[in-house]
């Protein structure tokens, strides 16, 4: 019956529909790190050498040429760097890279913001060219949405870095985020809604060697964000690669554990004590009688 039923509702599919079964569905990786400055987001990019491609918006890259990177770099100091860098991937899909990185996003926006006053300045020799306009802000945000969404649906693996700046939610609470500006931090929980992986990187230290190690967080910890719908990285990976990064997704996900079956208690019975012993006092034997000579009197 279960057989007919599942014949019967393929048969009703259109055939014009871009349905396919999830065991054959693969999409591009599209990942967001995000620290503090020095946490080694720059380095981390470079750990998949010839295999990366890293979009420089920000100057860092010397970062990861100490550490022995054979990675490429594209300088990308204006926005229409970027949108040259752009193009060509989309336009050369055999260009031999595995990754792109864009490096860093928060310098993407300042860049994008910067294209837009630049136009704006073009058209009235008026505008500040420091302050947006009302008009602008809506112009950068939907700008940059649409530009996060091309590069996210190119046929390549996406790599974003960005610092992190910290914020109190609604209730109070500390949140620490991607520093992405709009809408409050709107635009940057809608950044993290876009991707598959969004994950913390810190340098911390041994407590026994006082050793540094780097630790890439991709769970919601505290008020740090973070989030791994592969669930290969979750909670944490210290001092990761990329290439290990790569090998877990592509492996299959890890089972999750069966919870742990509670042990019935058996009722034992306990077994009474032994009554103490009334200690037996012993019987004194009875007095016997001294059986008294008689005495003889004398003969006169």
């Amino acid at each position: 019956m279960a057989q007919s039923r599942a014949t019967s509702t393929r048969s009703r599919l259109p055939t014009n529909a871009n349905i396919v079964d999830l065991d054959d569905f693969t999409e591009s990786i599209n990942m967001l790190v995000y620290g503090d400055s020095g946490s080694g987001k720059t380095v981390l990019a470079g750990t998949a050498n010839e295999k990366m491609l890293i979009l420089a918006t920000e100057h860092g890259l010397i970062a990861a040429k100490r550490q022995g990177s054979r990675a490429k770099g594209w300088r990308c100091d204006t926005w229409s760097d970027i949108d040259k860098a752009y193009k060509w991937i989309k336009d050369h899909p055999n260009h031999g890279f595995d990754w792109v990185c864009i490096d860093s996003l928060s310098e993407f926006q300042q860049h994008m913001l910067r294209w837009i006053l630049d136009q704006a300045m073009a058209e009235n020799a008026s505008r500040d060219p420091d302050i947006p306009a009302i008009q602008d802000h809506q112009k950068w945000q939907n700008m940059y949405k649409r530009y996060v969404r091309a590069f996210n649906a190119l046929p390549v693996n996406m790599l974003y870095t960005a610092t992190a700046f910290r914020k109190e939610d609604e209730e109070g609470e500390d949140l620490i985020l991607p520093d992405i500006l709009g809408k409050d931090y709107g635009i940057s929980q809608w950044t993290c809604a876009s991707m598959h992986i969004v994950s913390y990187l810190s340098v911390r230290r041994k407590k026994d060697t006082r050793e540094e190690f780097r630790r890439l967080l991709a769970k919601r910890t505290g008020p740090y964000f973070g989030k791994d719908r592969y669930n290969v990285l979750v909670p944490y990976v210290d001092n990761p690669t990329m290439p290990e990064i790569t090998a877990r997704i592509n492996n299959k996900p890890r089972p999750k554990k069966a919870p742990a079956k509670a042990t019935p208690t058996r009722s034992v019975a306990r077994k009474a004590a032994p009554a103490k012993a009334t200690p037996v006092r012993p019987r004194k034997a009875p007095a016997t009688a001294t059986r008294r000579t008689p005495t003889r009197k004398a003969t006169p």
